[in-house]
């Protein structure tokens, strides 16, 4: 786990890993991808770029290093943590940690005309296991992932919402 842009910035190489009862859509977008990390405008920030050839599916996105950043986004996160263990909407261990909290941003995704909606829905099931193998916690605006909207809401059911300057946001963790 590298909980720090800068350190995933260092690893020399980004895969997509399939389990082994995957299906075989998830095989089929492990077959053939490429990971592309770029530093992005400095050691907080990185340009990613995801490419699975075999089913003509593209992902382009930037992260950023919330803490490392200092971002008010943090104070916005931290209210949505529920701390009444008798409220329903409380999960075990939800808290924010004290570092690997990265933004998901400016993101852009092209599909090809062949691709099917199970390959897509693979693809992105994939891409959140990718992040969570990474960081502690990813979060992304609901403005900013309009284009990849319904994929990213059915990541996982473990999605926390929260309100930025007024903006909807969501919260991934990693429970465990």
């Amino acid at each position: 786990m590298a909980t720090r842009v800068c350190l995933f910035l260092e690893e020399k190489e980004h895969v997509l890993e399939a389990w082994e009862d995957a299906n075989l859509e998830i095989k089929r977008c492990v077959d053939k991808h490429r990971i592309t990390v770029l530093p992005g405008r400095n050691s907080n920030h990185a340009d990613v770029e995801v490419n699975c050839e075999s089913i003509e599916l593209t992902l382009k996105f930037s992260l950023r290093d919330l803490w490392q950043e200092k971002s008010l986004m943090l104070a916005s996160i931290n209210q949505s943590v529920v701390y009444d263990t008798d409220d329903e909407n409380f999960d075990y261990g939800d808290t924010i940690p004290p570092f690997g909290v990265i933004e998901l941003f400016g993101i852009g995704f092209k599909r090809g005309e062949a691709t099917t909606e199970a390959e897509v829905e693979a693809f992105f099931l994939l891409l959140n296991h990718f992040l969570l193998k990474h960081f502690m916690m990813y979060v992304f605006l609901e403005s900013e992932i309009q284009s990849v909207l319904p994929y990213m809401i059915e990541w996982t059911s473990s999605l926390k919402e929260f309100s930025h300057n007024g903006v909807k946001g969501y919260r991934v963790a990693n429970f465990g």
